[in-house]
């Protein structure tokens, strides 16, 4: 498997960093659960999906928690695409090439070829959008190639 999930459910190395997020915070098992119940509407790191993982996430970073993933979303940035949409662009796109983009260069060559948007990084919240449908039909449109 790779780095994202088929299921539109989260990797392992995200669901790694909710159990690493909770061991570094001291939460007991009945806080962690809360905390998933409240803001990723499961009972297990293993149902989340990406905007539970993100709601999570956030209030982890929020009790003081930092971990890589703050910087490979980019945080919350006004304006900007959000975490949620930025996992879901890097999924997609992994998604359409058949592998993990590690370093995001071809992703952004595709975008700033087609959305004249240098790097993942700069895309705003109102583009991302744009990004997430156009990717959403790439990746549809090849899916059917192969069926056939």
């Amino acid at each position: 498997m790779g780095m994202y999930s088929k299921s539109g459910g989260i990797s392992k190395k995200q669901i790694a960093l909710i159990h690493v997020a909770k061991r570094d915070l001291g939460l007991t098992d009945d806080e962690y659960r809360s905390v998933l119940a409240l803001y990723g509407d499961c009972e297990s790191a293993a149902e989340l999906d990406f905007i539970g993982f993100s709601s999570v996430m956030k209030y982890f970073t929020a009790c003081g928690f930092r971990s890589s993933w703050t910087k490979r979303t980019y945080g919350s940035r006004p304006g900007m695409a959000t975490p949620a949409q930025v996992d879901l662009i890097r999924s997609l796109w992994c998604e359409y090439v058949g592998k993990v983009d590690a370093n995001d260069a071809g992703l952004n060559n595709w975008l700033e070829k087609h959305h004249k948007v240098t790097a993942l990084r700069f895309v705003s919240s109102e583009k991302a959008s744009k990004v997430i449908y156009a990717l959403k039909k790439m990746a549809s449109r090849k899916s059917k190639t192969k069926e056939n």
